[in-house]
């Protein structure tokens, strides 16, 4: 029985209708998700939706003659409506708010803010709803720019040299009154603390008065380039050769073909300095010579050109003390040539006084015999 039914027709219609009914379930419930997809979807397009959103103010006016101040850059929009324009208009800001200032002339004004491009099932909302603005004839002006460098950033020793700019004059543009409140155009250079690289930065300019507050006005360009070497602080000062050591019995004269020479350091320290001394040591010199003697540096200077110089010294014995020592010694020596010489001249005396009694003595001899 079981053997007929497997190999009968039965099991193949069965499983044919199971097929068939699942086949049926899945289409109808593939059916019924997007069917209740799209009633959700038309839901939310239907709901109604609030946003809020800032958007740029547009100011209508003759810029050409006229300067504006005191109304805000942004101002805030609230969308209500329905979600896909809603949705649409904050996506894509494809809307305006204009403050229309076309028929206005100098003075102060309270202007209603309007808006253009929205839909008109959206319900808008604008905060400010109206702005009050200062309009003055417009002026414009050159200036030249000042390089301002923080200096106490630059590393121990370095100085600035002059700054180099892309451009030298710039325009100013504004309200009468702020244009002429003008005192400088800046360019501030903020460099890194401890600098000693050269600088090149792109600087924001800055217009401001005497009391160096910022003026809200337009500056053309509104960005310089600034190049400015970075280097030691230097100062050319005239030497002078100073003797230490100087040995007794000798004079001494000094000379160098260097007469100058250039030192780096701090701006305050060379600001004090008129002149470097030399100290040459004298000491172990009696012969005249030529001899390097290094360049000692003052407190705060760091370096020097040249490090070292050459020194000519010329040495000639003390004339004066020779002469005195001298002095001294001739009186000596008289005196004992004149203690030698008297007694010679006594014995000369006695010998002469011994030949005379002699012959004396013969002649009376002689004159007995011829008696």
């Amino acid at each position: 029985m079981m053997k007929k039914f497997v190999e009968g027709p039965w099991l193949y219609r069965i499983l044919a209708l199971f097929l068939a009914l699942l086949l049926f379930g899945y289409v109808n419930l593939d059916e019924i998700n997007t069917t209740r997809q799209t009633n959700n979807n038309d839901t939310q397009m239907l709901a109604t939706r609030t946003e809020t959103v800032k958007v740029p103010l547009q100011i209508n006016a003759d810029t050409d003659r006229y300067f504006i101040t005191g109304y805000p850059q942004k101002v805030k929009v609230k969308l209500s409506g329905p979600n896909a324009l809603v949705t649409s208009a904050v996506n894509t800001l494809n809307f305006r708010v204009i403050g229309d200032l076309t028929k206005l002339g100098p003075g102060d004004h309270t202007v209603k803010l309007k808006q253009t491009g929205i839909n008109k099932d959206i319900k808008v909302t604008i905060e400010p709803k109206e702005i009050k603005v200062h309009i003055e004839h417009k002026v414009t002006k050159q200036f030249p720019v000042q390089v301002n460098v923080k200096k106490e950033n630059l590393a121990a020793g370095y100085s600035l040299g002059n700054p180099k700019l892309s451009q030298d004059v710039v325009e100013v543009s504004g309200a009468k009154s702020a244009v002429n409140a003008v005192s400088q155009v800046v360019a501030t250079v903020d460099p890194d603390e401890g600098t000693k690289k050269d600088i090149n930065e792109e600087v924001l300019l800055q217009a401001v008065d005497r009391n160096g507050k910022a003026l809200n006005v337009l500056i053309s360009p509104q960005t310089v380039n600034v190049k400015i070497l970075v280097q030691m602080s230097k100062k050319t000062l005239p030497i002078s050769l100073e003797k230490t050591g100087e040995k007794s019995g000798y004079s001494y004269s000094l000379s160098s073909t260097t007469d100058s020479v250039t030192v780096y350091g701090r701006q305050t320290a060379l600001a004090k300095l008129t002149s470097l001394p030399v100290s040459v040591d004298l000491s172990s010199i009696t012969s005249s010579t030529s001899k390097m003697v290094k360049v000692a540096l003052p407190h705060n200077i760091y370096e020097s050109t040249p490090s070292a110089i050459k020194v000519t010294i010329t040495v000639t014995p003390d004339t004066t003390n020779t002469s005195a020592t001298n002095t001294v010694e001739a009186p000596s020596e008289s005196t004992a040539q004149t203690s030698s010489s008297a007694p010679v001249e006594s014995s000369s005396s006695n010998s002469q006084s011994s030949s005379q009694s002699s012959s004396s003595e013969s002649s009376k001899a002689n004159t007995d015999v011829n008696q």
